[in-house]
């Protein structure tokens, strides 16, 4: 390796240690931390100022090297490789992506061309590779760039909508509103910009409990803001927690009555179907509450066919026809959500429905039959969720599947939606991975969890890459590089080699556990030698632990020992790099260590949830058979009193109307011919 290549590939590296240091406070702020400056205010991110600084100090010492010629840039190279890096974004390859486009907004090559379009196109290009590869500090910090430029500038509006998305994406409105509004501007905001920064002050409000400070920000939202739906749907939302009723339903009303074809409909984003169909759904919910059961029909009669929500507009409108006691129109409705939706998470309450339903129109027999279907269907369900509550490898593997589950639903566009054809025959783990609703929260936790996860894994090597650059670059004479090293680097690298050895092994054991687990679900695996099996690997793991934590210690006390090096040029850099990266691999995995916890006791409490539900649902379903056993016989019981009373009843009404009109000396003679057109009069 030449002393160039050598350089190049720690540039490389100290633009992806940037987008690391920005992916890392990604899990902190799914987990509910923002990623922007601890005082809120408009400075940049520790990460984005993190990028600058080291990447700026990368240059300068590249350029006084000589391996870096600032000459070289033109106009003609600076649309190469924009062109070049544009093309790994649109194939999908964000981190090379960022790499490539560091290399040209950072690099003293183009510093002259930072008015022209081309230098603007590649800044906005890098703020979106960034959110693209999930590095959201570094991408915001991105994004304050462009917008320090001011309205004026061609990207000013695309950069200011990415922004408004990280705050939503991020559940950061305050934090990322604070460092949009401490950017500084000379010229009025666009009226776009303006209801969107509106609406984040109205999400911090509304998360405060502020409800009448987020409605005033709502309400000067025009219609040509993007987000001029949601605003309208959270202020019915907000209308609605404050009981007025009427104003609520006239905010959701404005939404669901807009065509799809009117003007403003196209000021949109990829919400606004999804906030109609929730208009529509809170209409009906608003009218159900008001016992206005015919107009909650029809809302949610308008609930598309191809919406997510149907089900639940089904299921819903069938209980506001009950309510209204339209028993026949409640019963078509409920049969068609059990039959187009058999696995949707709400069919244990429509069967029990369907048995109130029956119940109400005196069947008592079709109402104990329903029953009898609940009882049989949920019974080893409740069974199977209460078993998996009281095991936690059983729980993480059953929230692991329904994980998967959800994201290819989501996928494939059928989250809760989809129509199904007849169900097929299930087991027990799959009714209860159907009936499992997973909270927003979680999902958000599980993406924090898989990030950090993905973060150690390439901790690693990314640690390895900057050791080897460490060793080969002296800065001493230009052009050649160290071919020894000293006892205190071996004895570092032994020390970081065996710690990492162990965390391999510690990875190996946690998969293991996890084999374990999928087997005792699946039945392979006895119930007896699973539970050995994990005891041994438990121990085998906090073994490990232990024997690890004590590499730590000796790699930590080799780093101490090392001797002070250069203090300019390019190996003090790497070296100081090579430390920050190890820091952040050992807090990455004390933060996968707290995001699993919190992953962990959020999972049971759906699972509590989960079982608590359906057990109510099963419990009302015996009690329903009890009350159809009533039923029946406080039916015979009417019967037998009317006819003791001289009444009959109605069932018998025909029959013995036709035999009343026979004599007693007249009999009866069965028609054994046809009937010709000219033997009675009046055939028409």
């Amino acid at each position: 390796m030449t002393a160039r290549q050598a350089t190049t590939g720690a540039l490389a590296l100290a633009l992806c240690l940037g987008s690391w240091r920005g992916a890392a406070a990604q899990p902190a702020a799914e987990a509910g931390a923002a990623p922007t400056s601890a005082d809120g205010g408009g400075e940049k991110a520790p990460a984005a100022r993190a990028v600058d600084a080291s990447l700026s100090a990368y240059f300068q010492a590249l350029e006084a090297d000589k391996l870096l010629d600032v000459a070289s840039g033109n106009l003609t190279t600076l649309r190469d490789e924009l062109g070049r890096a544009e093309a790994l974004l649109r194939g999908g390859a964000a981190a090379g992506a960022a790499v490539a486009l560091f290399a040209i907004v950072e690099s003293p090559r183009y510093a002259a061309f930072g008015d022209f379009v081309e230098m603007h196109n590649a800044e906005y290009d890098l703020a979106l590779a960034l959110m693209r590869s999930g590095s959201y500090g570094a991408a915001l910090g991105a994004v304050e760039r462009v917008l320090a430029r001011g309205p004026a500038s061609p990207y000013w509006g695309p950069a200011h909508r990415r922004a408004v998305d990280l705050a939503l994406e991020t559940r950061d409105p305050g934090g990322v509103l604070a460092r949009l509004t401490a950017i500084p501007t000379a010229e009025p905001l666009p009226q776009s910009a303006a209801g969107e920064r509106a609406y984040l002050r109205a999400r911090v409000a509304y998360d405060a409990g502020k409800l009448d400070d987020a409605d005033a920000e709502l309400a000067t939202i025009t219609k040509k803001s993007r987000l001029y739906s949601s605003a309208l749907y959270l202020r019915g939302v907000i209308l609605a927690r404050q009981g007025k009723w009427r104003s609520a339903a006239t905010a959701m009303c404005e939404i669901a009555a807009t065509p799809d074809d009117d003007k403003f409909t196209f000021v949109v984003d990829d919400r606004y179907f999804t906030i109609k169909d929730l208009a529509r759904l809170g209409l009906g919910r608003l009218a159900h509450e008001q016992a206005e059961y015919d107009d909650a029909y029809y809302h949610y009669f308008q609930v598309p066919d191809d919406s997510t929500y149907l089900s639940e507009a089904l299921f819903e409108a069938s209980w506001s026809m009950y309510q209204k006691r339209e028993l026949a129109t409640a019963r078509d409705l409920v049969a068609e959500m059990l039959r187009s939706f058999p696995t949707a998470p709400m069919w244990p309450e429509a069967s029990l429905l369907a048995g109130y339903i029956e119940l109400a129109d005196c069947k008592f027999d079709e109402s104990q039959a329903w029953y009898d279907k609940v009882v049989a269907k949920l019974d080893p369900v409740v069974a199977e969720i209460d078993r998996v509550r009281k095991d936690p490898d059983a729980r993480r593997l059953l929230v692991a599947r329904a994980l998967t589950r959800w994201r290819e639903q989501k996928r494939d566009g059928t989250v809760g939606g989809a129509k199904e054809g007849a169900a097929a025959a299930r087991d027990v783990q799959e009714e209860v991975l159907a009936l499992l609703r997973l909270d927003p929260a979680f999902v958000r936790l599980a993406d924090a969890v898989s990030g950090a996860q993905r973060l150690g894994q390439e901790s690693a090597r990314t640690g390895q890459l900057w050791q080897g650059l460490a060793r080969q670059v002296q800065t001493a004479s230009v052009g050649k590089v160290s071919v020894g090293t000293s006892s205190e680097e071996d004895a570092l690298t032994d020390a970081n080699a065996l710690e990492r050895d162990l965390a391999l092994l510690l990875g190996s054991t946690e998969q293991a556990r996890a084999d374990l687990a999928r087997a005792r679900a699946s039945g392979a695996l006895g119930g007896q030698e699973a539970k050995q099996e994990s005891e041994r690997l438990t121990e085998l793991a906090g073994k490990l632990r232990e024997r690890r934590a004590r590499a730590r210690q000796a790699a930590e006390a080799a780093a101490a020992a090392l001797p002070a090096g250069a203090t300019a040029g390019l190996r003090p850099l790497l070296e100081r790099d090579l430390a920050e990266a190890r820091r952040l691999d050992r807090a990455s995995e004390e933060l996968l260590a707290r995001l699993l916890a919190a992953s962990d006791q959020l999972s049971l409490r759906m699972v509590e949830r989960l079982y608590k539900d359906t057990r109510r649902v099963l419990d009302k379903a015996k009690l329903g058979k009890v009350d159809a056993v009533i039923g029946q016989k406080r039916k015979l019981d009417i019967a037998v009193q009317d006819l003791a009373s001289g009444r009959f009843p109605a069932e018998l009404f025909g029959r013995l109307w036709n035999a009343g009109q026979i004599g007693d000396d007249e009999e009866v003679w069965p028609l054994e011919g046809e009937y010709w057109a000219d033997e009675y009069e009046g055939f028409r």
